[in-house]
């Protein structure tokens, strides 16, 4: 049984795959077995699997139909025997010595989770991203009062006390599997959010690394991604009642985590209205406007709105929510081009 399961889910990334393999089977750490859960590739990323089960025997391929990523990482944890279980995403690749620092706090501590820093490399450029929680270790109680008050929500718009990736932490399985089946495969949004957090929150123990940045995020340049999603604010919605859900039975753990997933939720429906505004939507301005009037009445949206305190959001925020709240949808279109043509975009 090894120590370590790392669970890589796979989807037609034939041109990065085998740089994020290739940094995994290089680790320093060696106990571990490698799940590549190819998730019905039409690319050549299932033979680059099975070429690579070939020449290590730590390696276990599962090919499925393609259900999506929650669906993949399901099947990885149910082969897995890990003691701990670790994710890669397989556009991505990770430091040499990732999981001899994460493994070896994991052996010392003995807790559920062990966390540590990213790097976040653009095309031109790589940011290091640190967590707002200290380092250090953090038993229940410390939790209780150090991380769970500003695990979702740290007091600035949109900054994560921890970041919800699964990717560069280690949990124990025990702790995790019961979260990553209970996730819908319907969410394809925020996967690693639905099921991150509900193990932060009943997790006993978590060790969380001093600055060390051990996982590569592989980023796109926003223009390359600013393309349309027309199933939007339905995969928001998947997401907020999933974890809604979820906080309502952990509210003595975490009394003002319904709080915090409001302004999580109030960043993803800005982020819905910017996508409804996209210029790559073909429906015309009066059809963006009643549908953005219509999502704004749906009930979990309508609530948030209603009662999100704005006091600490900066003023675009605020005015984005304002202009929301009285349904001024046409200005809050003209705003958005107005800034869309001094930025150039």
């Amino acid at each position: 049984m090894p120590f370590l399961s790392i669970i890589v889910p796979i989807y037609n990334v034939g041109h990065y795959l085998k740089e994020c393999i290739d940094s995994i089977l290089n680790q320093k750490f060696e106990d571990f077995e490698l799940i590549l859960v190819n998730d019905g590739s039409t690319d050549n990323s299932s033979k680059i699997c099975d070429d690579y089960a070939e020449h290590d025997p730590r390696i276990v391929v599962i090919h499925k139909e393609n259900g999506g990523l929650v669906s993949a990482r399901k099947a990885g944890i149910l082969a897995a025997h890990g003691k701990y279980i670790g994710y890669v995403d397989s556009d991505d690749w990770i430091e040499a010595d990732m999981y001899q620092s994460l493994c070896g706090a994991a052996k010392v501590h003995d807790v559920d989770i062990v966390i540590c820093d990213i790097v976040e490399n653009y095309p031109n450029q790589e940011v290091r991203r640190t967590q707002m929680v200290a380092p250090g270790l953090y038993k229940k109680e410390r939790m209780e009062q150090d991380v769970y008050p500003i695990m979702l929500y740290a007091g600035e718009y949109y900054k994560f006390g921890l970041f919800p990736s699964v990717s560069n932490k280690i949990f124990k399985k025990t702790l995790i599997k019961k979260f990553q089946l209970n996730v819908d495969d319907t969410i394809r949004m925020g996967e690693d959010v639905a099921c991150t957090y509900p193990s932060l929150l009943d997790a006993d123990s978590i060790y969380i690394l001093d600055k060390q940045y051990l996982y590569h995020y592989r980023q796109s340049s926003s223009s390359m991604t600013a393309s349309y999603d027309q199933t939007f604010f339905e995969k928001i919605l998947i997401l907020y009642g999933h974890l809604k859900y979820f906080t309502r039975s952990n509210e003595k753990t975490a009394p003002n985590f319904t709080n915090q997933l409001q302004y999580y939720f109030i960043y993803l429906i800005i982020a819905g209205v910017n996508n409804e505004f996209n210029r790559q939507n073909d429906k015309s301005l009066r059809e963006k406007r009643a549908f953005i009037k219509k999502m704004m009445k749906q009930k979990d949206v309508n609530e948030v709105l209603q009662a999100i305190c704005t006091n600490d959001l900066p003023y675009k925020t605020k005015m984005y929510i304002w202009l929301l709240k009285k349904q001024q949808i046409l200005l809050l279109y003209a705003l958005i081009e107005m800034k869309r043509s001094r930025s150039g975009s």
